[in-house]
């Protein structure tokens, strides 16, 4: 009976042990991009209507990105409008991809796919309740968030600050075995393709958001990384299995 009381703990430590390395899952309490009311722990949230926490505009998870009626082309199911926005690319004197004959060969333009999708909040003009239907209602209903940490009230047309392409990596490019070969002559030599099956790129062989961020799975809650929904692994893993660095000086 001790053996198997002991045995029991081992096993319940272990599962909680890889529940807590996953991070926290969009269905959670805690998860940024889960916006329902009852997240009292993340910045942004969506209020409820007529001071009803139970209505179903705010009280969901997966309608502010999602509906399985009336969706958008623009990605799977996808309940969201668009950005307008035009976008200035990263850039840097040390951009290999930003080359003419590179930029061609790996199609780097305007985000697309995937990356398209998470500006529709990223983008710092449109609205977090900016979505083409609501629980219940073919007519979209304005829904009001609030900011809980930065202390601003409700309102229809909030939105996330946006975070220019100079501050962060280039996204909605072609990483093909064309453009590795291409990029090895460049100044910074030494690529490959990804081999971790949590940086993925897409159908298409493109580099997006998506393939170092999880949007589905937060893992800000962990010792190591510390930034939200990054795929697996700490920065220099991610970064590691398309980049071959060599060491210093630098």
């Amino acid at each position: 009976m001790r053996f198997l009381i002991i045995t029991a703990g081992f096993i319940i430590l272990a599962l909680s042990g890889l529940s807590e390395g996953a991070g926290r899952k969009i269905s959670e309490m805690g998860n940024k991009h889960n916006f329902s009311y009852a997240n009292i722990s993340v910045n942004y949230r969506a209020l409820p209507t007529n001071d009803n926490p139970s209505y179903p505009q705010s009280a969901q998870i997966c309608i502010f990105c999602h509906t399985p009626h009336h969706s958008s082309a623009e990605g799977p199911l996808w309940n969201r409008q668009a950005t307008t926005r035009t976008f200035r690319h990263f850039s840097s004197s040390t951009l290999s991809i930003d080359d003419p004959a590179l930029r061609a060969a790996s199609e780097y333009g305007q985000p697309n796919g995937s990356s398209r999708l998470c500006l529709s909040c990223h983008d710092g003009a449109t609205a977090l309740g900016a979505v083409f239907t609501t629980p219940f209602s073919m007519t979209p209903q304005p829904i009001h968030f609030t900011n809980v940490k930065g202390g601003q009230a409700g309102s229809a047309g909030m939105t996330i600050a946006y975070e220019t392409f100079s501050s962060h990596h280039p996204v909605s490019f072609r990483y093909n075995t064309t453009v590795i070969n291409i990029l090895k002559n460049t100044f910074l030599k030494d690529y490959k393709s990804p081999s971790n099956p949590n940086v993925k790129l897409d159908k298409l062989e493109r580099m997006q958001c998506t393939t170092c961020h999880d949007p589905h799975q937060d893992r800000s809650n962990l010792p190591d990384p510390t930034t939200p929904f990054w795929t697996a692994g700490t920065y220099d893993e991610v970064c590691y299995d398309c980049h071959i660095i060599s060491p210093g000086p630098w």
